[in-house]
C-alpha cells in the first residue's frame, strides 16, 4: 500500500520567498487538497507587512501578517480554517481540507492568470483596509471571498470554494 502525503505547494513571489529565506523546490508535488494550490505575495498597507494567499483552483483569499517565517504555516492553517468557516463551509469540508494542509513545500509562481487575480484582490485588500482601518484579516477574507472574478466566469471565489469542498464531500 503507497503512503499518500497529505501535501500542498504555496507558490511565492520572489519577494516572499526573500522574506521567508525559503527556497523554493523546482519540481512540487501534486495538491491532495480540494482548493489546490495556493499563491502568495507580500503587500504592505499602512506600512504593515501582510501575506496575502489565494487558492489556484477557487481564488479564495487567505491573509496572514507578515511575521516569524518559521510560523508561517500554521498561521496559514489557522486562517484558512477561519476563513472557510467564514464562507459556510461545513465542519467536514473544513476539517478534511484543512487536514490536507498538513505540510506544503514552496514553489515559485507558475500561472500567469492566479497571479493577475491575485494581484487584483490585493489591491482590494489594500482599498478595503484604507476605508476600515479595524478591520480583521479573516473579515476582510471573506469579504473579498464574494468578489466576481472574471477567470472564474465571474462566479465568486466562495461560490467556486463551496462547489469544489461540496464535491469532496459527495
Amino acid at each position: 500500500m503507497q503512503t499518500v502525503w497529505n501535501v500542498l505547494t504555496i507558490r511565492c513571489t520572489r519577494k516572499l520567498l526573500k522574506l521567508l529565506g525559503a527556497e523554493a523546490i523546482v519540481d512540487p508535488p501534486s495538491p491532495t487538497n480540494r482548493l489546490g494550490n495556493w499563491y502568495a505575495k507580500l503587500v504592505f498597507v499602512r506600512h504593515v507587512p501582510l501575506i496575502i494567499c489565494i487558492s489556484e483552483r477557487s481564488l479564495l483569499p487567505v491573509i496572514v501578517e507578515a511575521r516569524g517565517a518559521s510560523s508561517f504555516s500554521p498561521r496559514f492553517r489557522d486562517a484558512a480554517r477561519s476563513v472557510l468557516q467564514g464562507i459556510g463551509a461545513g465542519p467536514d469540508m473544513v476539517g478534511r481540507e484543512v487536514r490536507e494542509m498538513e505540510s506544503f513545500a514552496i514553489g515559485v509562481t507558475a500561472n500567469r492568470r492566479v497571479l493577475g487575480s491575485l494581484n487584483d484582490l490585493a489591491s482590494l485588500a489594500r482599498f478595503e483596509i484604507e476605508d476600515n482601518p479595524s478591520i480583521d484579516l479573516v473579515t476582510l477574507a471573506v469579504k473579498l471571498a464574494e468578489t466576481p472574478c472574471s477567470p472564474l466566469k465571474y462566479e465568486s471565489p466562495r461560490t467556486v470554494s463551496l462547489a469544489l469542498l461540496r464535491h469532496a464531500t459527495s
